[in-house]
């Protein structure tokens, strides 16, 4: 499987870049500068490429320069030699537009999962440093977005339960208790819910499969906190849609005095545990929590690359964060060996003069290389 190389970044009106255009030196990069000069910029964008809301999940008028009325664009140009093959893959909105568009070779695609067969990317940023100190609705979206990674049409399914579900509250919290409405609404409900927790499931199970090749790093492993997922590991699927609408159905009225829904998969948690102390993440310190993320990263990583056979994006923003020079320099070096594109961003050059000579280095500064 040889690797899928990036050569040529262009951004228009993005972020703090008026305008940018990157012939990509080589496929190790370091972009190091102050705060505020575009480096995780930099790395939003490339997430931008392939399906989803990107490292940030920000919203589409929040991303122009300067405001909306003015549009902005996205533009990655790739090679594989495996394939023989070049390819462009953009993203962008158009002035006074609030719709963005994906385009591959310049062609406009309805569907984002047409993008899955040609690029994956997979992020750590700063704020999953927090991940294991909230509640569990960051572990939750820190979960789904691993999924999405691996599988295009996840997003979907989670959007469609989202919808059932925010239609269920609302008839509930509006003291509309219509039988045939309410049914309609709840087997939608069972529908996804039960997708959702099967893919769950699924994704754990392959990901705890998976050994890292650097031992520094803990043998990371996660397990469900979800009802609904031991439910489903000891009934078929169907069976686990018709319990969950009976669920539903007897717990209307106190959903209704909560206005909210109590039972779903929308309370699932996760938990992440070193495989050899069993010690969780919860427990652990600052720097062996950054060390479960990193191990679970590059986990996905060898996931992606199995299951899809292609090669993702690999983009970290302040890795060296919580981390001690020993593991520093572990990994560092070990994205040496990853047959990835590698962006790493940090402010001080001097966290990687041991490695100057294996990565390139980017210097930015207010939207600009310097």
């Amino acid at each position: 499987m040889s690797m899928t190389k990036l050569e040529r970044l262009t951004l228009t009106n993005f972020r703090n870049f008026e305008r940018l255009v990157w012939t990509v030196p080589s496929q190790k990069i370091v972009a190091y500068g102050p705060n505020a000069s575009g480096k995780t910029n930099l790395l939003e964008s490339l997430s931008l490429l392939v399906p989803g809301r990107g490292l940030r999940k920000a919203r589409i008028e929040d991303l122009a320069n300067n405001n909306q009325t003015q549009g902005w664009g996205i533009v990655g140009e790739f090679s594989n030699q495996q394939y023989d093959s070049n390819f462009t893959l953009s993203t962008g909105c158009f002035p006074f537009s609030s719709k963005r568009q994906y385009r591959i070779n310049g062609n406009i695609i309805q569907n984002q999962n047409e993008i899955t067969r040609y690029l994956a990317a997979v992020w750590l940023t700063p704020q999953m440093d927090r991940l294991f100190l909230e509640g569990p609705s960051g572990r939750r979206r820190f979960l789904d977005q691993l999924i999405i990674s691996l599988e295009g049409y996840y997003a979907k399914e989670l959007a469609a339960y989202e919808k059932s579900l925010f239609q269920r509250n609302k008839l509930l919290s509006a003291n509309v208790l219509d039988h045939n409405w309410l049914k309609a609404v709840e087997e939608s409900m069972a529908r996804h819910a039960v997708a959702i927790t099967a893919a769950r499931i699924n994704f754990i199970q392959q990901l705890n499969q998976i050994n890292i090749i650097q031992k520094a790093f803990p043998e990371t492993l996660l397990k469900l906190n979800c009802s609904i997922a031991d439910y489903l590991m000891n009934h078929p699927a169907l069976v686990t849609e018709d319990y969950l609408k009976q669920k539903w159905k007897m717990n209307r009225d106190q959903d209704a005095e909560n206005r909210s829904t109590a039972l779903g998969c929308h309370r699932m948690d996760v938990v992440f545990f070193e495989n050899k102390s069993n010690i969780s993440a919860q427990m652990a310190s600052t720097g062996q929590q950054k060390a479960i993320l990193i191990s679970v990263i590059l986990k996905l990583l060898e996931l992606i690359k199995t299951n899809k056979k292609i090669q993702p994006l690999l983009l970290l923003d302040e890795p060296l964060t919580h981390l001690d020079s020993y593991h520093r320099k572990i990994l560092l070096s070990s994205l040496l060996d990853i047959d990835s594109f590698v962006i790493i961003t940090g402010n001080e050059i001097s966290d990687f003069y041991d490695f100057e000579k294996n990565y390139d280095f980017l210097n930015l500064n207010h939207g600009k290389i310097v």
